[in-house]
């Protein structure tokens, strides 16, 4: 997993037509941005599923492995997984004087989704440039515009998927009711949330909202909310190493007794020991 980073670039990057701004890859969890990002960016799926909500439009975009997704500076957005399985993506936010002129020129200057040919090298290619903008090489700029117009032009291999092949898949998160329900997992699931809250919330009855969930998403709502929970519990266990496991409990909503016996059951192994095991 590569975390979001912000790239420090020096006053020179006015002489770049394109430079990088941000970039990552890792499990996406829910995030909002009402005020737009001051950056263009592109999306790289690598696995799971999840929906993009153009705020400005009021457009729908769900995202699947294997494609890329491409959207304009300072437009309200939100986006969130939708599928029990992990949500890998990988992203990189870049400006410049020429960053609206290309992708205007190639198609994705608007909101674009693609599914590219070369959809792994350009998963690399943002690898690339994560590890390069750590570097304190003086040459580092220059090879981080030169990778990013190659990405790019790498995207556009494939055209842009037409509106008939998108619109079926987003018919499956039209209905207001568990689109509203994803949010409030998706926003509320590092606190103590009960599904039957959720269903009450959306108007549905606990049983009837759980059999809805599970007919459109192939999982029940307390195994997606207990998977949002241990995928971040993996994360904070990672990425903290003074983090006691009462408090990573505590951060994901449960009690410290029973995210430990869920803990066991997801990875094998209690959060203590999968720690020591990787050597944290």
């Amino acid at each position: 997993m590569l975390p979001f980073q912000l790239v420090e670039l020096p006053d020179t990057r006015q002489s770049l037509p394109l430079y990088a701004y941000s970039v990552g890859r890792h499990h996406q969890y829910y995030h909002s941005r009402p005020d737009g990002f001051p950056a263009y960016q592109i999306f790289l799926i690598k696995s799971g599923q999840g929906l993009f909500c153009d705020l400005k439009n009021g457009e729908q975009y769900p995202l699947s492995a294997g494609q890329a997704f491409a959207f304009p500076p300072d437009h309200p957005h939100e986006y969130y997984p939708i599928s029990h399985e992990p949500w890998h993506i990988g992203f990189v936010g870049f400006r410049g004087p020429l960053a609206g002129p290309i992708l205007d020129q190639i198609g994705m200057f608007r909101p674009t989704l693609l599914q590219p040919e070369l959809f792994d090298l350009c998963w690399e290619e943002i690898g690339g440039i994560w590890q390069q903008s750590n570097e304190s090489n003086p040459q580092r700029l220059f090879d981080l515009s030169v990778k990013l117009y190659a990405l790019i032009v790498r995207l556009q291999d494939q055209p842009p998927i037409i509106d008939a092949d998108v619109r079926p898949r987003a018919d499956e998160v039209r209905n207001e009711a568990l689109r509203k329900a994803l949010l409030l997992i998706n926003q509320h699931f590092t606190e103590p949330l009960l599904i039957s809250n959720v269903a009450k919330a959306v108007g549905y009855s606990s049983q009837h909202f759980q059999r809805l969930f599970l007919q459109h998403f192939s999982i029940t709502p307390h195994r997606y909310l207990q998977n949002l929970r241990m995928e971040k519990a993996e994360q904070l266990l990672n990425e903290d190493d003074s983090l006691k496991i009462q408090d990573i409990a505590r951060q994901v909503g449960m009690e410290t007794n029973y995210f430990v016996r869920v803990f066991r059951k997801t990875y094998g192994q209690p959060p203590g020991t999968r720690r020591e095991s990787r050597g944290v």
